[in-house]
């Protein structure tokens, strides 16, 4: 039963983290959800410990999704750094095709107030 319940853990955790992901909402502290993760390792492994086949089918990807999450997040830590662009500062220099395939100069913008707002795919 415990190993079901971890995998629980692991599998609702994940679900609300990429649900996040979808939506670009990642909170900037994720300590709450590395200590689901964690304790979602730490039950599969007392699951483990106290055998059984089906308590152990069922930890074993808990304790893998439970500890490599945390870990795969410190391995992955990105430092923050100053934007190079910050709202009323000066413009970058940038030419890029607009929707007919004719450059565009972002200078031509300057003194000019505008919107500038890069998508991300999702390809």
């Amino acid at each position: 039963m415990l190993g079901l319940i971890a995998l629980g853990i692991v599998g609702a955790t994940g679900w609300i983290w990429f649900q996040l992901i979808e939506r670009v909402e990642i909170p900037r502290n994720r300590l709450g959800f590395q200590a689901l993760f964690l304790s979602a390792g730490v039950l599969g492994l007392v699951a483990i410990s106290e055998g059984g086949f089906f308590s152990t089918a069922f930890a074993i990807p808990a304790v893998a999704v439970g500890f490599g999450f945390p870990a795969l997040r410190l391995l992955s830590s990105q430092k923050p750094n100053i934007p190079a662009v910050a709202v009323g500062g000066e413009m970058l220099a940038l030419v890029a095709p607009d929707e007919n395939g004719v450059d565009f100069d972002l200078s031509s913008l300057r003194g000019k107030p505008y919107l500038m707002k890069f998508f991300r795919g999702h390809w």
